[in-house]
Formats: structure tokens, sequence, C-alpha cells
């Protein structure tokens, strides 16, 4: 059934007016916003450690809502996405800050690490490098079942330029990537494979994802960060930080958990200035 809603939603979506559009998946998002937030609990528990104690519950419940229409948005734009022209995605840019850190990461010839949390208007970032520097994205991804639901998403990244492969490949091909001068796209927010290092991330031990880290140290590859703040018109604000290098100084797990440490705090900055775009709901700290 899942498979079928998704690919109604990939014909019916690129067909709808936009500002319709992310009406109705709003409108889908206040939904589930109503009908799940008691089941969230992981979700709140991660805001809770953003807005800190003293947030009310008429706060985080408001910070939720817009979270909430906010990832609804999010899948939109997925099912939109492979209709989308160059011309159009940059529609979607209310400002672009940074792009030269973009570019001058490019110029070392050493391809590059990109990537951002699970934060705003995720995919424009990626969309945004693809296109402006003319190249390939290669993205790591859950395999999600059915089979053919997974294989349709595939489709759908693709026909954008974003290529993702399956965790279980995903090391040889971002390697592959980086040594063919091109992007490697990455979540650093998340340690799916739970081997990363503990850091400190927003006032709390957190195991966060070392792949980008080690890619960079091994490859010398630039490690980029960005951020896309998804606006009230819809539109998005990207936030590219500068290039983060990486010195060897022999003790590879310090240098590892250094530059996570790093990451890790570009993050918590942006998360605790635009707590609603942050959309985690999955468990991140140890204690929850």
């Amino acid at each position: 059934m899942t498979y079928y809603l998704f690919r109604f939603a990939g014909w019916v979506c690129p067909r709808l007016p936009v500002r319709f559009g992310y009406w109705l998946f709003a409108r889908f998002g206040d939904l589930m916003f109503l009908f799940t937030a008691k089941k969230q609990t992981t979700y709140f528990a991660n805001l809770r450690r953003v807005l800190g104690n003293s947030a009310t519950p008429a706060e985080m419940n408001a910070v939720a809502r817009r979270a909430f229409q906010n990832l609804l948005k999010n899948y939109f734009d997925l099912f939109r996405g492979h209709a989308l022209t160059p011309e159009k995605i940059r529609a979607q840019l209310a400002s672009v800050h940074g792009m030269e850190h973009l570019e001058n990461a490019m110029k070392q010839g050493k391809g590059l690490i990109a990537g951002s949390a699970h934060f705003g208007a995720w995919d424009i970032f990626i969309h945004l490098a693809a296109i402006h520097l003319n190249t390939r994205v290669v993205v790591p991804n859950e395999r999600l079942e059915p089979e053919k639901l997974f294989q349709y998403i595939l489709d759908l990244r693709a026909s954008t330029g974003i290529e993702m492969v399956p965790l279980d490949v995903a090391p040889r091909a971002l390697i592959k990537a980086l040594r063919a001068g091109q992007i490697a796209g990455l979540a650093f927010d998340r340690d799916i494979t739970k081997t990363g290092p503990v850091v400190d991330f927003i006032g709390a031990p957190a195991q966060m994802p070392d792949g980008g880290i080690q890619l960079a140290l091994k490859f010398g590859a630039p490690v980029v960060i960005a951020f896309s703040v998804r606006c009230p018109d819809n539109r998005s604000q990207v936030f590219i930080e500068p290039p983060l290098e990486f010195a060897k100084t022999g003790d590879t797990a310090g240098d590892i958990r250094e530059g996570v440490q790093r990451l890790a705090n570009i993050m918590a900055k942006y998360i605790r200035r635009y707590p609603d775009q942050w959309l985690m709901f999955q468990p991140i700290w140890n204690s929850e």
C-alpha cells in the first residue's frame, strides 16, 4: 500500500500548484501532530534537550507543530522533485550565504564531503551543490521495505542529480565518488551504524557518525556542512559554512573525535537557532 501511495504522490504532486501543495502538506503535518504527538516521545525528548527545561509545554508544542509541518513539506519536495528543472530549483532559494566556500573546496580537486543535519528543506543544499558544481552527489541511505518502494525512491532522487546507495555498499561508492572529484553527501547528526565516538552535543554526550571525518583524514577531502532554513514562503535560506580540514597528529581516534566534535558544535549552533527546522525523530542522546 505504501508503495502505491508513493507512486500516486509522485504522479500528482508535480501537477499541484506549488503554494497549494505546500499548504496541503502542512495540513497533513497538522494532522500528524494532532494524532501522533503524544506517541512521539523521542522527538519531544530531543526537542526538550534543544529548548531546555525552561520551555513551557505551549512553547514546545508550537515548535513541534511547525516541525511536523516542515517534515511533511519535505515529502512534497520529494514527490515533485523529479519534475523540477534547475531553474525551478534555483527559484526555491531565497538566499545563499557562503557559495564561495563550496566552490573553493571543490577547486582542491580532492572531491568534497558535504552534508548537513536532518534539518530544514534538506534536499535543497544537495540539489544546489549538484547543479552549481555540475557534479554527481552520492548519498547513503537505509534500505526500505518493500524493495520496489526503495527502488522508486532511488529513481526519484536520481532524477535530480542525487545517487542514493544502500548502506551496505555506501563506503565503496563514497570512496569512488571522492576519487573522481565528486561529492559524498552525508547526514552528520545520526549514527546509524553505532560505531562513532561519543562527543558533547547540545550539552550532553551523544554518539555521532564519524564516516565523513574518516574519509577526510584518509583522502584529504575537505568537509563542508550547510543548513537550508525553510522560510515562511517555503523558499530556503542556505548557509554554507567554511570548509573544515583536519590535521593528522598520529592519534587517529583522537583526530576523529576532534573532527566529530567540531561538526557537532556547528550543528548545535543552527539547531538552537532554528529548533523547528531540526526534524529528528530518532534517539540521539545516550540517556534517552
